[in-house]
C-alpha cells in the first residue's frame, strides 16, 4: 500500500479447491502452473492473481517466488534467523533441509521432534522449520512460512543490511522471481 507505506503477506492453502479462470475447478497451487503453461497474461502469476480475484475478491499486485534453495540462500545471506516455535514440530528429514540441531529423534523410522522454544536456524534448519507437516495442517505451515520471512527482514534490519539495499537487491535477484522492481521495494 503505496499510501500507508504497508505491505501484507497473504497465505492460502495449497490444495484449496478454487475456479480457475479460463479452466476449471482445481487447486490452487495449479494456477501458476497453467497460466505459465498456455500463455496466459503475466504468466503464471496472471492466472493465479485472476484466480484469487475471482474467487475472493482479492487484487494481489505483486509477487515474489523463492525456490527451495534460494531459500536456504537468502536466510543464510543474514546470517540465519532466530525462531519462536510455539507448537513442537515432528518430521522426517526432508530433501534438502537439515533437522534442526537441537531436534530430537524419536524412533526408529527417523522421526525428529523440535520442542517449543527460541531457536537459532541456519537456512537449511529453517527450510525444514517451514516444510514440515507432519503434525501440522497446512495453515499453520503457511504460519511458519510468514514467520520466517519476518525474522529474515528483522535480521537484515538489525544487521544493518538495509543499508546496502541496492546491492542486496543485485545479490537477491538470483534467488527471487519478482514483479517488483527496486523502487517499489524502495
Amino acid at each position: 500500500n503505496r499510501t500507508t507505506g504497508t505491505v501484507s503477506m497473504l497465505s492460502l492453502p495449497r490444495d484449496l479447491y478454487v475456479y480457475i479462470p479460463g479452466w476449471t475447478m482445481q487447486r490452487i497451487n495449479l494456477a501458476y502452473v497453467r497460466g505459465a503453461s498456455v500463455g496466459w497474461t503475466d504468466g503464471g502469476f496472471g492466472l493465479l492473481r485472476q484466480t484469487l480475484f475471482y474467487n475472493f475478491g482479492i487484487n494481489v499486485h505483486y509477487y515474489a517466488m523463492v525456490n527451495l534453495s534460494g531459500f536456504t540462500a537468502l536466510v543464510d545471506a543474514v546470517g540465519g534467523v532466530n525462531l519462536t516455535v510455539d507448537c513442537a514440530i515432528e518430521d522426517l528429514p526432508l530433501i534438502g533441509t537439515e533437522i534442526p540441531a537441537a531436534a530430537v529423534r524419536v524412533n526408529a523410522d527417523g522421526y525428529h521432534v523440535l520442542p517449543v522454544g527460541r531457536y537459532f536456524m541456519s537456512g537449511a534448519e529453517a527450510l525444514w522449520y517451514a516444510r514440515s507437516r507432519h503434525n501440522s495442517i497446512e495453515f499453520d505451515r503457511g504460519r511458519r512460512q510468514q514467520q520466517i520471512i519476518r525474522a529474515v527482514w528483522r535480521q537484515a534490519r538489525d544487521n544493518g543490511l538495509l543499508a546496502n539495499l541496492p546491492q542486496l537487491y543485485s545479490e537477491g535477484s538470483q534467488y527471487v522471481e519478482t514483479n517488483l522492481a527496486f523502487e517499489d521495494i524502495i
